[in-house]
């Protein structure tokens, strides 16, 4: 099973120099990205709602398997998806 969250799941994120995912704390618990699985970005939709996201899908040492994004517009981050 999957969850899913549209419009994210608001979580910290700490990266290194280059902007990449080190550690998170979601849910208040803290967590050590362990591996980044895929990396893709979207810039979409100027002509209505623009939406520039830098995307992540990770795994960390807990064993979570997520899919996180960065907005770029609002420099924010958030959980979209749990797998399971």
């Amino acid at each position: 099973m999957t969850y899913l969250w549209s419009e994210g799941d608001p979580v910290q994120v700490e990266t290194d120099a280059r902007g990449i995912p080190q550690r998170m704390t979601w849910q208040g618990r803290k967590h050590r990205v362990q591996q980044i699985a895929n990396r893709w970005r979207v810039d979409d939709g100027w002509w209505l709602q623009h939406v520039r996201r830098d995307y992540f899908k990770l795994i960390t040492d807990s064993g979570l398997l997520l899919t996180i994004f960065h907005d770029l517009l609002s420099d924010s981050w958030c959980v979209q998806r749990l797998y399971d």
